[in-house]
């Protein structure tokens, strides 16, 4: 277990927890080593022991187990979608305005994601944030991230391995001070 403490947000890390918040398909299984190469040079605090303790779960599962979990969770619930702002704001215009809000930050960025997803979907906001070079035209999706906290208290009992995961993340992306240096932002960015 890792005890030193720095910023977990590097764009290293919330792109492998991107990564691991993808349907767990053949390729994702056959990226699990390479994924295990990353975790081990994470910044060691609560969010690499979190992650650590994820690929060890899978490992211990296998794919057939590992993917009815993924789909008893995020695909077969509605309440434990990883479209962030669903559980926010449900299906109104607010959300709609929340959701082009977050598609106005992608395409600022000059980033166009490639799925199909909404711009909400919560490991296309990790991906997007690992690879965006200036935090202040992120906010949106840092805001959208502030409640967290509250979707893993929901994922908790029905996937405790994605809520164990997501739990450091969350405490980190919680709002203004919540990292321990009242910047969420990943350490590569806070330069």
């Amino acid at each position: 277990m890792k005890t030193r403490k720095e910023n977990p947000l590097t764009a290293d890390a919330l792109a492998l927890v991107s990564r691991l918040l993808q349907y767990p398909d053949e390729a994702f299984f056959a990226d699990l080593p390479a994924m295990a190469t990353a975790a081990n040079r994470m910044p060691p605090g609560p969010l690499a022991d979190a992650v650590e303790g994820f690929l060890e779960e899978i490992k211990s599962h296998g794919p057939v187990v590992w993917q009815e979990k993924y789909t008893a969770a995020f695909d077969m619930n509605p309440a434990l979608t990883l479209n962030l702002t669903h559980h926010a704001l449900g299906d109104t215009e607010p959300r709609a305005a929340a959701l082009a809000n977050l598609a106005r930050t992608y395409a600022a960025a000059g980033w166009a994601p490639i799925t199909g997803e909404l711009p909400d979907y919560l490991p296309l906001m990790l991906e997007f944030l690992s690879i965006c070079p200036a935090p202040d035209g992120s906010a949106a999706v840092w805001q959208t991230l502030e409640g967290l906290a509250a979707y893993v208290a929901r994922l908790a009992s029905e996937a405790p391995a994605y809520a164990a995961l997501l739990a450091p993340l969350a405490r980190v992306c919680a709002g203004p001070g919540a990292s321990g240096n009242g910047n969420p932002r990943p350490a590569s960015q806070n330069a």
